[in-house]
């Protein structure tokens, strides 16, 4: 058994992933678990796999070619440790992780959220895709939203802490979709979490670049619309939780635009054969009204 299990899906970027793994330290209570999700031999050698010599890796290698979402629902079932903790193969974590890491081993918590920083993966220049968390932590933490809102702001795996326990006894899974697969996995658990807590220490460094998935699925049409698919299923189980502030579907088929006009018909055909187009109806007001008034939707 082990105090934290890291899991890391991988697809043909061995060297990104080194540098990942470089960012762990080895220690007998972290166990890291890389699946490799159907790599190509042409482009990973398998033979010098990143984390092959390290006693604490557990390399799992899958020919299903499922995606992300299977990639980790497969490093679930290795896990043993009592925190859950997710990393993409081509971002890593700042110096003083497991430091972190490790103050927050005996949390009353089920979920701790962390701030993040964002660079530019080949030139290592500042990004902002870290900007969004970190407003939300600090709003957070000076009380403007409670910890579990700003979790449900930030969707994505990373740069938190969740307990296996609440993992394994609500059964929450990734989903195996082509984009998104991440979305409905951190509301449950935020949603199901008895506590929430937040930190304002940095733990990760996510990336930008150009082949990566995050890149790549903004740019196509049907992984837009598996995205907004997603997004239907969240703002249902928000109401059967309770929760507030769907979020608007109008507005999706409006961000659709950027694929033109055959991307909004798909989309608007998508949200009206779920019957969903005005799910968030509600939210799409108060957020008018807020930019009336001049003040910044929270």
């Amino acid at each position: 058994m082990h105090s934290f299990s890291i899991i890391i899906p991988h697809h043909e970027i061995p060297t990104l992933l080194q540098r990942c793994l470089n960012s762990i330290p080895q220690r007998d209570d972290v166990q890291v678990i890389i699946v490799d999700d159907n790599s190509s031999p042409d482009k990973v050698d398998f033979a010098r796999f990143p984390g092959a010599e390290r006693s604490d890796v557990t390399l799992v290698f899958d020919k299903q070619g499922g995606g992300a979402g299977h990639a980790r629902n497969l490093g679930l079932e290795h896990a043993d440790g009592d925190w859950l903790v997710f990393a993409d193969a081509d971002d890593y974590f700042t110096q003083d992780f497991y430091e972190i890491i490790s103050t927050f081993r005996h949390a009353e918590a089920q979920m701790v959220l962390f701030m993040a920083d964002s660079v530019d993966s080949d030139t290592g220049q500042p990004s902002d895709r870290h900007q969004q968390l970190n407003d939300y932590v600090r709003m957070a933490m000076a009380g403007k939203v409670s910890a579990r809102e700003a979790s449900l702001a930030m969707p994505t795996p990373w740069c938190r802490m969740v307990r296996r326990d609440l993992v394994e006894r609500c059964q929450i899974r990734f989903d195996e979709t082509p984009s998104a697969n991440d979305v409905m996995f951190v509301v449950k658990a935020t949603t199901w979490a008895d506590r929430v807590i937040v930190s304002d220490r940095v733990l990760y460094t996510v990336t930008t670049r150009a082949g990566s998935l995050w890149n790549s699925t903004r740019r196509s049409v049907d992984n837009y619309l598996c995205r907004v698919g997603v997004y239907i299923r969240r703002n249902r189980f928000y109401e059967e939780q309770h929760i507030g502030r769907k979020k608007p579907v109008l507005l999706y088929v409006w961000d659709a635009r950027r694929y033109g006009l055959a991307g909004v018909w798909k989309t608007l055909c998508l949200a009206l054969r779920e019957g969903a187009l005005f799910s968030g109806f509600g939210t799409l007001l108060w957020i008018v009204k807020c930019h009336i008034k001049g003040v910044r939707p929270v």
